[in-house]
C-alpha cells in the first residue's frame, strides 16, 4: 500500500505540473521592429502633424502615422524589411526615404527635414544610417549582399558574427568549434560563450547543450 500511495502521489504530482505548464503564459516572442525620429523644418522647427508613411516594398504594406507637437514620430509593429518612408505636410516638399531597413526588436532611427515648398515636389534620401539612437543594445545587421560576397572558410554563421566591433571567437578547428559544423565559440565584449542568445526572426533558437 505505502507503494501504491508513493505512485499515486507521483501521478497527481505530474498531472499539477503539466496542468501548470499549459496554463503559464508564454513568453512573447519579438518579430516586429519599428521606425522612429523627429521632423523638422529648415529653420529646425519642430513639424506637427506631418503624414508619415511607410510602405513595405516587398509586400506593399503601409502603415501611417503623424509627427506629434514635438516633430517626432513612432512607427511601431513593422515586420522586419526594407521600407520607403515618406513624410508630407502641406506647405513642404515632399521628403521620401527609399531604403529604410527594420529589423525584429529593433527600431530604426530616420529624422526628417522638410524644406519649404509644393506638396508635389519630392526630395529623395537614398542613405540611411542604422545607428541605434533608441537605447543602450549593442548590434550589428549584415545585409544579403555582404552575406553574398563574404568568403567563409566553414560557411558557418558564426563567421559572420565576428565582423560586429568588440566580438571574436575561437580558432577554426581549435577548442569549442563542432566538429564537422565549423561553428566556433563566440565571445562578446568579454562575456562568456555560455551568455549568447541566438534567435531567427525573432524566434529563439538557443541550444541548451551547447
Amino acid at each position: 500500500m505505502p507503494s501504491l500511495n508513493r505512485h499515486f502521489l507521483g501521478f497527481l504530482c505530474s498531472v499539477l505540473l503539466l496542468s501548470l505548464a499549459l496554463h503559464a503564459p508564454l513568453e512573447a516572442q519579438q518579430i516586429l521592429g519599428a521606425i522612429t525620429g523627429t521632423v523638422k523644418d529648415s529653420s529646425g522647427a519642430a513639424v506637427p502633424d506631418a503624414v508619415v508613411k511607410a510602405l513595405n516594398v516587398a509586400t506593399n504594406l503601409e502603415v501611417v502615422e503623424h509627427t506629434q507637437s514635438t516633430g517626432s514620430y513612432l512607427v511601431p509593429n513593422l515586420p522586419a524589411g526594407t521600407y520607403k518612408l515618406t513624410f508630407t505636410k502641406d506647405g513642404f516638399e515632399t521628403e521620401t526615404h527609399t531604403e529604410v531597413l527594420v529589423n525584429g526588436n529593433r527600431t530604426t532611427t530616420v529624422d526628417g527635414s522638410l524644406q519649404v515648398g509644393a506638396v508635389t515636389t519630392s526630395v529623395e534620401v537614398a542613405a540611411v544610417s542604422s545607428m541605434n539612437q533608441v537605447d543602450t543594445t549593442n548590434g550589428y545587421v549584415v545585409d544579403q549582399l555582404t552575406i553574398e560576397q563574404t568568403p567563409l572558410g566553414t560557411g558557418s554563421f558564426t563567421q559572420l558574427a565576428i565582423m560586429s566591433p568588440g566580438v571574436h571567437a575561437d580558432f577554426l578547428g581549435g577548442a569549442g568549434s563542432n566538429s564537422g559544423l565549423g561553428n566556433q565559440a563566440i565571445f562578446a565584449n568579454g562575456q562568456r560563450d555560455t551568455s549568447n542568445s541566438f534567435s531567427l526572426n525573432g524566434i529563439g533558437t538557443n541550444n541548451l547543450f551547447n
